[in-house]
């Protein structure tokens, strides 16, 4: 019975598919492939960045979970790399609860953290809420964002009184926004709430089918970030940025749409 269970366990975790761990230290390795493996996913270490590039030529894994301070090429500089030419989901793990790790992996294209030393039902919740994420942004879908406005019927014809002027009905539709964008925007984010949230901020812009993700610069107060965008064809940019969860308003500058620079549009986010 015992071989049948290990045999029924190993064909779960190729089902779950591969986990590419870049990592150096034994012990820490050996923690995060015990994790991956009881949660039914099959692993693949490598021990610094340039050995996990190497990999990657090789295999596709669903997820790379990638230490920071690997030897030589660090984590921020590999996933910048692997970033140029992969579009596969990354979890960062920092040594230390530092935020500005947590920005500079953001800035490189990480789309989650996990910082040690931590819990395995932590590790193993992380990489469930990424591999979530990305198979419901890559479900087919209508971008609502290019719809056209709702066409207002033809005028009504005016209402004949016997006992007064003609008169026509008033229009109470809400005016639409009308503001349509295209070619590259930015966004300065400013936040009231974690470093997660401005995460899961961006990983939303990163699987939106609308943009394309350009460039990612922290502000100097450490409050919010700096984010062009490639609009994939023509966007009510203003109301689908406010579908985004999180985001609590949208606001355009008076000098936001300068011919001499990028339209500009101001995010508040209050998670």
């Amino acid at each position: 019975m015992a071989q049948d269970s290990s045999s029924e366990h190993r064909d779960a975790a190729a089902n779950l598919g591969l986990v590419l761990v870049v990592e150096d230290d034994v012990r820490t390795l050996r923690l995060e492939r015990f994790v991956l493996e009881e949660e039914g996913f099959s692993t693949l270490e490598a021990n610094s960045g340039e050995e996990a590039l190497d990999k990657l030529k090789q295999v596709t894994p669903r997820l790379i979970l990638l230490d920071i301070g690997l030897p030589g090429m660090d984590g921020f500089a590999t996933c910048q790399r692997i970033r140029e030419t992969y579009q596969i989901p990354i979890i960062m793990v920092t040594a230390e609860e530092r935020d500005e790790d947590k920005v500079r992996g953001l800035e490189s294209g990480a789309d989650d953290y996990v910082t040690k030393p931590f819990a395995v039902a932590e590790l193993a919740a992380r990489v469930k809420a990424v591999l979530r994420r990305y198979e419901m942004t890559s479900e087919p879908k209508v971008p609502s964002s290019v719809a056209s406005p709702k066409p207002k019927p033809d005028s009504p014809e005016p209402l004949q009184d016997p006992d007064g002027p003609t008169t026509t009905p008033v229009d109470d539709e809400p005016e639409v926004d009308l503001d349509i964008y295209e070619g590259t925007v930015k966004l300065e984010v400013q936040t009231t709430g974690s470093i997660r949230g401005m995460i899961q901020f961006v990983d939303a812009l990163r699987q939106s089918e609308d943009f394309h993700l350009l460039r990612l610069v922290a502000d100097q107060n450490k409050e919010g970030m700096d984010i062009w965008l490639r609009l994939r064809g023509p966007v009510q940019l203003k109301p689908t940025l406010l579908q985004i969860d999180g985001v609590s308003d949208v606001e355009i500058p008076a000098n936001g749409n300068s011919e001499d620079s990028e339209p500009l549009l101001v995010i508040l986010l209050d998670r």
